[in-house]
């Protein structure tokens, strides 16, 4: 599935393990990244984990859909997410305009 510039899916034990996440760990993988996306220039890459959209636990597409259309709807021009790379958390801002 295709937002913000990413192609994301969600966690399975097969990527779980690839990614060196612990078990039952929720969030969606990137997959692939537009590199002329603002993602991309923000440092997101593919690999990267997204555990949290507005401050939520994110476990599925859906979720991610949600957090999206809950910012919009209250009028933030962006949505933070928690992403990991082997582990390291870090906080990203992007837009939802």
């Amino acid at each position: 599935t295709e937002m913000l510039g990413m192609k994301l899916g969600a966690l399975t034990d097969e990527n779980r393990s690839e990614l060196g996440l612990p078990a039952g760990s929720d969030g969606l993988v990137i997959s692939n990244i537009d590199e002329s996306s603002e993602a991309y220039g923000k440092g997101l890459r593919a690999g990267d984990v997204i555990t949290e959209a507005g401050q939520q636990k994110v476990a599925s597409i859906s979720d991610l859909t949600s957090r999206i259309a809950e910012a919009k709807d209250a009028g933030r021009k962006s949505l933070l997410l928690l992403i990991r790379r082997e582990g390291d958390p870090r906080f990203v801002a992007l837009s939802v305009e």
